[in-house]
């Protein structure tokens, strides 16, 4: 995934998942989402904020 993209994907799930949203989209899809940033080679320089998002997810469905 190009930086760019990437960046932009990570912003959008931060705005969005802080949000709580648990419609129309359930927990396990934002779990997807996020799950797809760690294969990135991006990764390592973000791996703080995907953790974060990780823990919100859980939250989630807590």
């Amino acid at each position: 995934m190009h930086h760019h993209l990437f960046e932009r994907e990570l912003v959008h799930l931060e705005r969005v998942v802080a949000c709580s949203p648990k419609e129309p989209f359930p927990p396990t899809y934002w779990r997807d989402r996020v799950e797809h940033l760690k294969n990135c080679p991006h990764e390592p320089l973000y791996s703080y904020r995907i953790a974060r998002l990780s823990q919100l997810v859980a939250q989630l469905s807590g």
